[in-house]
């Protein structure tokens, strides 16, 4: 099967990854991928090095008209049979140049629920992404049970489908092993460590993780004396820093900011926080369990089924500072053994992602 996908990549966050391992999955099965990424950077280098066919078409150089024209000439020299967008400016792009030019079956993942309240510009294209997806597209992936719930008021729900993200759990060991050298964690015999991971928005509730901070340092009930670090930049960093720095966190708080080497530092942890608002079925989680790292959570999403299937007994209904510390002082004391499940592997979501391409190509 001819396939092509569609992102951004003006990041390297958990949509990201999951195209990355989809499409590296999808080579691995036989496929013949190709993608079409909106911005240079690692998505695009780490898909050509996993022999996916990658053309960049830069949007910082090209207006909406003339992606669009660009777009349709791939579709033309390429001829896929199926077209998999991720995004809405990408959803609208693929779907109206699918229409114009070779009209094959065409799907979109919703990797999570929107994290920003839309200017009247971003309304407009949740508007026409709407539209696309309701009447250009054959389906809707959904990444999780609670986001297929949100979309259902959105597309016809006999469009939408929920096949979970899934990851390469040796591969993930590999990663880590390969820079751990280049890791450096101090007193790791006396202290326990404990990460969180992602961009610094208010959505991710970065300010939940800095107050359960200080109240596991303060409450002193672990067996050993506690260290907190956090990758990943974002908006609201320096507020972030300067909050720890004026509650004097610095002795046992460190801002790392953003890395490459993620999971080599995720393997350095003994335990990782996700006190998100809401999430979907994010990467991360999938790397924790993968290398073995249990997690603290917030009881949303598809981070239900996720924790539970790991039984990692992290989940926090309580989602306030106290909840997040009582857990998280219950896990070091007590930390359970955790492997990823196999509901969650790579090889799983590529295969029922092309069996729903299959389906509609043979429908």
């Amino acid at each position: 099967m001819k396939i092509l996908h569609i992102a951004s990549g003006d990041t390297w966050a958990g949509a990201e990854v999951q195209v990355w391992t989809l499409c590296t999955e999808l080579v691995k099965q036989g496929h013949t991928v190709h993608a079409i990424i909106l911005n240079p950077g690692r998505l695009a280098e780490m898909l050509a090095e996993s022999g996916v066919t990658v053309t960049v078409l830069d949007e910082r150089r090209f207006g909406f008209g003339k992606l669009l024209e660009k777009i349709k000439l791939e579709l033309h020299r390429y001829q896929p049979d199926v077209i998999h967008t991720h995004r809405q400016k990408e959803n609208i792009l693929g779907s109206l140049a699918n229409k114009m030019t070779i009209s094959v079956p065409a799907f979109r993942t919703v990797h999570g629920a929107p994290e920003f309240t839309p200017s009247l510009k971003q309304r407009l294209q949740i508007g026409a992404d709407r539209f696309t997806g309701k009447r250009l597209q054959h389906g809707i992936i959904s990444v999780s049970d609670d986001l297929t719930e949100k979309l259902t008021g959105q597309f016809p729900a006999n469009k939408i489908h929920t096949i979970a993200n899934g990851i390469d759990a040796e591969s993930v060991r590999r990663d880590a092993e390969a820079h751990d050298n280049d890791v450096a964690i101090n007193d790791e015999t006396t202290q326990y460590h404990v990460g969180f991971v992602g961009r610094m928005e208010s959505v991710k509730r970065v300010d939940l993780f800095l107050k359960m901070a200080e109240l596991v340092h303060h409450n002193a009930r672990t067996k050993h004396p506690v260290h907190f670090h956090l990758f990943g930049g974002g908006s609201l960093l320096e507020e972030h820093i300067g909050w720890a720095a004026s509650h004097n966190l610095n002795g046992f708080v460190t801002f790392h900011g953003h890395t490459n080497i993620i999971r080599s530092w995720i393997a350095r942890m003994n335990l990782l926080v996700m006190p998100s608002d809401h999430e979907g079925l994010p990467m991360t989680a999938l790397e924790s369990l993968a290398l073995g790292v249990p997690m603290v959570t917030h009881a949303t999403g598809g981070l239900i089924p996720l924790l539970n299937a790991a039984a990692c007994n992290g989940l926090v209904e309580k989602h306030c500072a106290e909840g997040y510390a009582e857990r998280v002082e219950a896990l070091l004391n007590a930390p359970p053994k955790v492997a990823l499940p196999d509901a969650y592997t790579a090889a799983r979501n590529a295969s029922e992602i092309t069996a729903l391409y299959e389906s509609a190509l043979t429908g």
